[in-house]
C-alpha cells in the first residue's frame, strides 16, 4: 500500500485547515483513504486534488463545478465546463475593466461632485439591467 498522509501533514503541506479537509469530504471532493484510529488518511494524490482545488477557486470557480470538474477525472469532459468558464471570466474582466477605467474619471474628474459628473451619470444609466428613462421635471 502506498503511503497515506495523516490528515494533519495534509492540513500542513496544503495549507488549509483540517476542517476544511472534512468539509471537502462532506461534499465529496476528496475522499480519505484509509483511518489510523480517528484521523483521517489520505492518499499523496489528494494533495494534487487540493492544488486544482484552489486553483479553481482563484478562477472563480463554485465548489459545484470544481465537484464537476474532478468528477471528470480530467477526460474531455472537462474542456466543455472550462470552456464555460473561461467564457464567464472574460465578461467578468470585461467589466471589472469598464469599472476600473470609470474609477479612473472619477479620480481625476475635475467636476465639483463627482455624482454631477456627466461621465457619471452616462454610467449610471447603464448600470442598471433596465434602461432608465428621463424623467421630465414635475409641473404643477
Amino acid at each position: 500500500m502506498d503511503k497515506l498522509l495523516d490528515i494533519g501533514e495534509v492540513a500542513s503541506r496544503s495549507g488549509m485547515a483540517a476542517s476544511t479537509l472534512r468539509y471537502y469530504e462532506r461534499e465529496e471532493i476528496l475522499a480519505s483513504a484509509d483511518r489510523h484510529g480517528l484521523r483521517r488518511q489520505y492518499a499523496v494524490e489528494v494533495l494534487d486534488t487540493l492544488a486544482i482545488v484552489a486553483m479553481c477557486q482563484r478562477a472563480g470557480f463554485t465548489l459545484a463545478e470544481i465537484k464537476t470538474l474532478l468528477a471528470t477525472g480530467g477526460d474531455r469532459a472537462w474542456k466543455e465546463l472550462a470552456a464555460r468558464k473561461r467564457d464567464e471570466l472574460r465578461d467578468q474582466i470585461s467589466h471589472m475593466t469598464t469599472i476600473a477605467d470609470q474609477l479612473d474619471h472619477a479620480l481625476g474628474c475635475l467636476s465639483p461632485n463627482a455624482f454631477d459628473c456627466e461621465h457619471f451619470q452616462a454610467a449610471l444609466h447603464h448600470a442598471l439591467p433596465v434602461t432608465r428613462v428621463k424623467t421630465a421635471p414635475a409641473t404643477e
